[in-house]
């Protein structure tokens, strides 16, 4: 038996702080994808290569009983999305992970039961959820469906450094900042499918929590929005990237074209957000 998965993952966060006391966020997919396969075979050779996937593995089968069949199993992962810069590469693995295993054993989708045992791997991403939604990403306890994804481009820029996100979350680090007077602001966003509504969301979280994660070069890239047409900006706020929004795919590559310069900073590229995840 073998079942294979494609998964997008995400670019940052449009909003991470403190809402009604917890700390939650929200993200969207983009159009970078991680290929997960699982397969049975008597002699596993790549599963301890990937820790976090092969802990999520046992775990599940344990939960549906089948911990017995773990050691005949297998993992593959090869995943074009970066790892350890906030674009959510360990979550989609892990949910690319989950949904071979349904298909694997025609088990039912459990949103709660893939909540969960995301969870007890890491602080997880809010692309878990096949709608826009605010997520307590370190308990799961508190969720709030806002509503449907939509699209908007992205020029990415991905600095060098990796985080850790579980090293990161386990630090000693200023709060979150509140970011309850920006909910109605993201509602609205999402009701309208208003790219420019959503971006002062998301500029607004990531200058607000700047304490906690800072990117030095964060004012060039309000520059360069500023002097390309972008509607806001989007971070990672435990990662390394930075991006810009535009409601336009020609302002967004127009922009690329103009900054071959900073290559040497960063890699830059384009994205686009998602409709929806579709499993593949």
């Amino acid at each position: 038996m073998e079942a294979k998965v494609r998964y997008p993952g995400s670019f940052g966060e449009v909003i991470q702080g403190k809402v009604s006391g917890h700390d939650m966020l929200l993200s969207c997919p983009v159009n970078v994808y991680t290929n997960v396969k699982i397969y049975e075979t008597n002699n596993p050779t790549n599963k301890n290569k990937y820790e976090k996937s092969s802990i999520f593995l046992y775990n599940v089968l344990k939960e549906w009983n089948l911990e017995g069949l773990y050691k005949n199993m297998d993992i593959e992962i090869n995943s074009d999305i970066p790892c350890g810069k906030g674009m959510a590469s360990s979550t989609a693995d892990l949910c690319a992970l989950y949904y071979c295993l349904i298909k694997m054993f025609d088990r039912q989708f459990n949103e709660d039961e893939l909540k969960n045992e995301c969870i007890r791997i890491e602080p997880t991403d809010s692309i878990i959820y096949d709608k826009m939604t605010l997520f307590d990403y370190k308990f799961g306890n508190t969720v709030y469906k806002i509503g449907s994804y939509f699209k908007y481009n992205i020029l990415a820029f991905e600095g060098r450094n990796i985080v850790n996100t579980v090293e990161f979350n386990n630090r000693v680090l200023p709060s979150l900042s509140d970011v309850d007077d920006l909910i109605p602001y993201l509602k609205q966003a999402v009701q309208e499918k208003n790219s420019e509504k959503l971006s002062f969301v998301s500029t607004e979280s990531i200058l607000r929590n700047q304490k906690r994660l800072k990117y030095d070069w964060i004012e060039e890239i309000i520059r360069i929005k500023n002097n390309t047409g972008g509607l806001g900006i989007i971070g990672a706020h435990s990662g390394s990237v930075l991006g810009i929004i535009y409601d336009d795919k020609q302002k967004t590559e127009f922009a690329l074209k103009t900054l071959k310069n900073y290559s040497n900073l960063f890699s830059i590229y384009s994205l686009k957000t998602l409709m929806g995840i579709r499993i593949i």
